[in-house]
C-alpha cells in the first residue's frame, strides 16, 4: 500500500539542489521521510546514485542500525516489484558498505583510513572518560607547577585575581572550562589566537568590531525595537475616543528617545550609544481627572509606559554605565587579566596532546578535529578542501561525497551545514540532506 505523504513531507522528499534542514517532533515521520528520500535518490532518474555515494549521519548507533534496516527493507520491496532492475540489486549489495553511521564512527573510520596524513600511530585507541579525566588532572598540575617555578608576574597576577584561597582548584577549573570551550570550535588554537588579538586591542574604534560589542549593539537595537512597538501601541490608545490624550506628549518624547537609542546602536558606535543612554529621561505623566477618559485605557497606557521606563533603565545601567574612555580602559584592563588564561589554555592543550600521544590515546574531540584536518586545509586563515587524493576512498564513486560532506565542528566556519537543537535527541532530531 502506497504511503500518503503530507504536503510538507512531500516537499522534503522532492527537494534537490541545496541544503535542507528539517526540524520536527518525535513520531512525526522524519525517519520515514529520510528513507523515502534516499530510496528515490538511488532509484529515480536516468542516472540514479549508488547508496555508497550518500553519507547519512545519525545521533546513535541504534538509530544508524534502524536506518540501515529500513533502507534495506525498502530496497528489497522495490526489487520484489522490479526484479529485472540490476541497479536495485546493486544497491542491495552495497547497503552493508553504505555510510549510514554516527558522526563519531564516521570520523573514526576516516582517521583509520588516513592516519598517515596525521602522523599518528595506526594502533591508537579511544580513551575512556575516567582515564582522560585523570590524565587532564595530571597535566594541569604539571603545568601550574612549571608556571609557578617560572614565576612570571602576569601569571602570578592572574592567580591572585582569579584564585580562591590557598588552593589552585579555581584556576584549574577556569583553564579546563576555557580549553573545553575552545574544543567546540573547528580549529581551537586559531580561536584562541583570535581571542588574543581581540583582547589586545587598544582603541575603542577597534573594540567596537569585536563580538561582545557587536552583541551589545544587536541586543540594544532589538530591545529598543520592542519598546518602540509598545509605545506605538500606547500612543494609538491615547488617540482613541475616550483615550488618555494628556499622556500623548510624554509618550511622544519617550518614543523619540527610544528611536535615538536604536539608531545609535544600529550605527555601531559606543560613543553614540553612551550619549543616547546617558541623556535618557522620562517626563512625568500629566494628571487626568476627567471622568470622560476610559479608566481601563488609562491604566493600560500607564502600565505600558512603566514597563518601557523599567526596560530602558535596565539597558542604561547595563550598557551605558561608563563613558567611552572608561569603557576602553575597562576592556584593556580585562584583556590584560585574561591574556594569561589564553596562554595557559595553549600550554595545557600542547602538554595534554603530548601525553595522549605517548599513550597512543585519542579523545572524542580529537576524532572531529582530526577528521577536519584530513578533509580541510587551513592556510593563512583561509579554509579550503584537502588535497584531492585524500578525498578518494575505496572507489571513484566515493569521491563525490567528500566534496560536500562536513561534520559538526564545521558549523563555526560560517558554513552551518548542520545544527543541534535544544532538547533530547529523541524529542528534536535533525537531518541534513544535501541536494545531489
Amino acid at each position: 500500500m502506497a504511503v500518503t505523504w503530507t504536503r510538507d513531507q512531500q516537499a522534503v522528499i522532492d527537494s534537490r539542489g541545496g541544503n535542507l534542514l528539517v526540524s520536527a517532533a518525535a513520531g512525526s515521520g522524519k525517519t520515514a521521510v529520510l528513507v523515502e528520500r534516499i530510496i528515490r535518490m538511488i532509484s529515480e532518474g536516468e542516472n540514479p546514485l549508488n547508496i555508497d555515494q550518500l553519507l547519512v549521519m545519525t545521533f546513535t548507533n541504534a538509530a544508524a542500525a534502524e536506518m540501515r534496516e529500513r533502507v534495506g527493507a525498502a530496497v528489497d520491496e522495490m526489487i520484489a516489484r522490479h526484479p529485472e532492475d540490476e541497479h536495485l540489486w546493486l544497491q542491495a549489495a552495497l547497503i552493508p558498505q553504505a555510510q549510514i553511521t554516527t558522526i563519531d564512527s564516521f570520523c573514526l573510520n576516516l582517521i583509520r583510513n588516513h592516519y598517515h596524513v596525521l602522523d599518528i600511530d595506526p594502533g591508537f585507541r579511544i580513551g575512556d572518560e575516567g582515564e582522560l579525566s585523570l590524565l587532564q588532572g595530571d597535566v594541569i598540575q604539571e603545568l601550574l607547577e612549571m608556571r609557578y617555578q617560572e614565576g612570571e608576574q602576569d601569571f602570578l597576577n592572574f592567580v591572585e585575581q582569579f584564585g580562591r584561597g590557598k588552593s589552585d582548584e579555581r584556576i584549574e577549573e577556569l583553564i579546563l572550562k576555557a580549553w573545553d570551550f575552545a574544543q567546540s570550535h573547528p580549529w581551537p588554537l586559531e580561536w584562541v589566537k583570535a581571542c588574543r588579538q581581540e583582547l589586545s586591542q587598544e582603541r575603542l574604534e577597534d573594540m567596537e568590531h569585536s563580538p561582545w560589542f557587536q552583541f551589545i549593539f544587536y541586543d540594544l537595537r532589538l530591545q529598543m525595537e520592542e519598546l518602540k512597538e509598545q509605545l506605538e501601541e500606547a500612543l494609538e490608545i491615547c488617540r482613541e475616543e475616550n483615550g488618555p490624550e494628556a499622556y500623548e506628549p510624554a509618550l511622544e518624547n519617550d518614543f523619540r528617545q527610544i528611536l535615538h537609542i536604536r539608531e545609535a546602536a544600529a550605527a555601531g558606535s559606543y560613543e553614540q550609544v553612551y550619549k543616547s543612554l546617558s541623556s535618557l529621561a522620562f517626563d512625568r505623566l500629566k494628571a487626568i481627572r476627567s471622568k470622560d477618559v476610559d479608566q481601563e485605557k488609562k491604566s493600560y497606557v500607564s502600565a505600558c509606559r512603566d514597563r518601557v521606563k523599567k526596560a530602558a533603565g535596565k539597558c542604561r545601567d547595563l550598557y551605558g554605565g561608563e563613558n567611552p574612555e572608561e569603557m576602553a580602559r575597562t576592556v584593556r584592563e580585562s584583556g590584560c587579566s585574561l591574556l594569561p588564561l589564553l596562554d595557559l589554555v595553549e600550554q595545557f592543550d600542547r602538554l595534554y596532546a603530548e601525553k595522549k600521544r605517548d599513550r597512543n590515546v585519542l579523545d572524542f574531540n580529537d576524532l572531529e578535529h582530526m577528521a577536519l584536518e584530513i578533509l580541510w586545509e587551513v592556510s593563512d586563515g583561509r579554509i579550503s578542501p584537502g588535497v584531492p587524493p585524500l578525498w578518494r576512498m575505496s572507489s571513484p564513486a566515493n569521491t563525490k561525497r567528500f566534496w560536500w560532506m562536513s561534520i559538526r565542528t564545521a558549523t563555526a566556519s560560517r558554513r552551518c551545514w548542520w545544527q543541534a537543537f535544544p532538547g533530547s535527541a529523541s524529542a528534536r532530531q535533525m537531518f541534513l540532506w544535501w541536494g545531489m
